[in-house]
């Protein structure tokens, strides 16, 4: 008796762990776990989509984001240059008499950000920042000759790198994107006025 009720019970013990699997009882659990695994779940929210980019300067700095890492790794793998270094040598250019303050500037940096990528370019011989007497004895920042052809390099590739980026705009889109660009900049210090 004690052997057909042990017998009994075995289904229930069964189904039971099998329902706990997510298998219906009486069902095997492979069935189940199938089943389960085929079950929707929440699809990702495209980022375009997301709550957060619903406001036009969140979603800049997100795709501005994206831009500059993938910049960044560009630059660091090819010439061992970081974004700021980068935009520091692309002020500079051809120039011999550009000065740190308006590096600092055309680079869209602060001033200590400038001085600094400055100075570790100075010391890898890419630049030369010489003191002068002139303009208020401010250092005039120049590309060493090494500098140059590193200069070069970076400029090619950010050309080619800009038009990968534009290939899916016509010139005259590409105009207007930028003409919006430059209002939206423009608006910058009233939405930051508060």
């Amino acid at each position: 008796m004690a052997r057909a009720a042990r017998t009994a019970a075995a289904p229930k013990a069964h189904a039971g762990a099998a329902a706990k699997r997510g298998a219906p009882a009486g069902q095997p659990a492979a069935a189940g776990e199938s089943a389960q695994r085929a079950a929707p779940r929440n699809a990702p929210v495209p980022g375009h989509a997301a709550e957060v980019n619903r406001f036009l300067a969140a979603y800049i700095m997100g795709v501005a984001n994206r831009l500059a890492n993938g910049a960044s790794n560009h630059y660091r793998k090819r010439f061992d240059i970081g974004m700021s270094e980068w935009r520091a040598l692309m002020a500079i250019g051809t120039s011999t008499h550009r000065i740190v303050r308006e590096v600092a500037e055309m680079a869209d940096l602060d001033y200590a950000l400038a001085s600094k990528s400055l100075k570790g370019l100075q010391q890898r011989a890419l630049v030369r920042i010489e003191p002068t007497q002139r303009r208020g004895r401010a250092a005039i920042v120049s590309l060493t000759p090494a500098g140059l052809q590193v200069y070069r390099g970076l400029r090619a590739s950010a050309q080619r790198r800009q038009k990968r980026l534009l290939l899916a705009f016509t010139p005259s889109e590409v105009e207007t994107l930028w003409r919006l660009l430059r209002r939206i900049e423009a608006q910058v210090p009233h939405m930051n006025g508060d």
